[in-house]
């Protein structure tokens, strides 16, 4: 019977990405992020930068032109607000982003992703394809999901049953 963490090593992060990632320009300012953050209730953006027409022709990409360079978390407006003597709302998000930007490529399985998330102690990884666009995120959030449904089909597989209650139930999760 194979373990979890055989199952969740054959899971790949593209199993339970987000595909529709919240992006802003590098010279927007920490205001714009902070508004794009609380309308669609996300707790980061990644940052963008446009490709000149150079790199785009070398990496032979037809898509948005853009490569993630950078990212904005809650917790960085929390650090830069808490203590930092300069953060003002109109500062450019490259001024306040993290970087270099950590990323993975989609392939990755769900395990690789939690020991490179907790080596870097950070909660998202974006995923990027081989010339480094951005095909989605993954979150702390989305690999808990991808842990319940793992459970979930291990519940049904094994028949896990504890003095006739189901498990999930208890907890409250179908």
């Amino acid at each position: 019977m194979p373990s979890a963490s055989d199952n969740i090593k054959n899971i790949a992060v593209s199993d339970f990405m987000t595909r529709s990632v919240k992006t802003i320009k590098e010279n927007e300012t920490m205001r714009q992020a902070c508004k794009l953050m609380y309308q669609d209730n996300i707790g980061s953006v990644v940052i963008v930068k446009k490709q000149t027409d150079d790199e785009a022709e070398t990496l032979d990409t037809k898509m948005n032109n853009e490569m993630p360079i950078g990212i904005v978390t809650e917790r960085d407006l929390a650090r830069m607000v808490g203590f930092s003597a300069k953060f003002f709302a109109d500062m450019t998000v490259s001024e306040v982003m993290s970087k270099p930007l950590i990323t993975i490529n989609s392939d990755t399985s769900i395990r690789d992703a939690i020991a490179l998330m907790e080596q870097k102690d950070i909660r998202r990884l974006p995923i990027v394809d081989n010339e480094g666009q951005m095909l989605g995120i993954i979150t702390s959030k989305d690999i808990f999901k991808a842990f319940m449904k793992n459970f979930k089909e291990s519940e049904k597989e094994q028949g896990l049953m504890s003095d006739g209650f189901d498990l999930l139930g208890l907890i409250g999760i179908e």
